[in-house]
């Protein structure tokens, strides 16, 4: 079944041109959410995770789901799995994420990540937290992934950091984070022996 999702949303047309677009393209249903929920409260995303193998969604751009980058991912993904087939009309030509295209490495890795730490927040809304932000396993992680020749910038990527955290973190000294728990890892991000 091929399934139209519109949102009333300054970032999309108006509804009714949704509407018409989603009737023309072939849609036998329509989801429309119209006011916009609290965040975490949308009603759509839990019904979109429910269609079957050779379902079909058609939407104007990714902001008709008005969804976070991870929640996105995770959507995406499912649909891949499960054998759901996306339509992206809002561009000079349609987009299709079909289910028999392979999922790309990264969008696996960011849905696994985004499954395991769900209540984060994107770096720019984060409030500074007295608790460290990485724990020592992470921060070994992190040291390793260094010294294998990763940037910063990836490396903050994968833990939801700025590369500045990342710089403070690798180099030992980081706000929020007791001096005693980075001091107890040697350069090589190695307990010292005897700990």
């Amino acid at each position: 079944m091929r399934y139209g999702v519109i949102r009333s949303s300054p970032r999309l047309p108006v509804i009714e041109d949704q509407r018409r677009k989603a009737e023309e393209f072939g849609c036998q249903a329509i989801f429309e959410e119209r006011a916009h929920a609290a965040a975490g409260q949308s009603r759509l995303l839990p019904l979109l995770e429910r269609l079957k193998a050779g379902d079909e969604v058609v939407v104007h751009s990714l902001d008709a789901f008005d969804a976070s980058i991870g929640d996105l991912v995770r959507l995406t993904r499912g649909f891949c799995d499960v054998g759901v087939s996306l339509w992206i009309l809002g561009g000079e030509t349609a987009d299709i994420l079909e289910p028999e295209q392979p999922t790309p490495r990264v969008l696996a890795l960011l849905a696994d990540f985004e499954e395991r730490h769900p209540s984060r927040t994107p770096t720019r809304r984060r409030a500074r937290a007295i608790e460290p932000l990485l724990t020592p396993h992470q921060l070994k992680f992190a040291r390793d992934m260094h010294r294998r020749g990763y940037g910063v910038r990836e490396i903050g990527l994968l833990f939801r950091l700025s590369p500045t955290e990342i710089t403070a973190l690798l180099s030992g000294s980081k706000r929020g984070q007791p001096t005693s728990e980075v001091s107890t890892y040697s350069p090589d991000g190695c307990p010292p022996s005897g700990t």
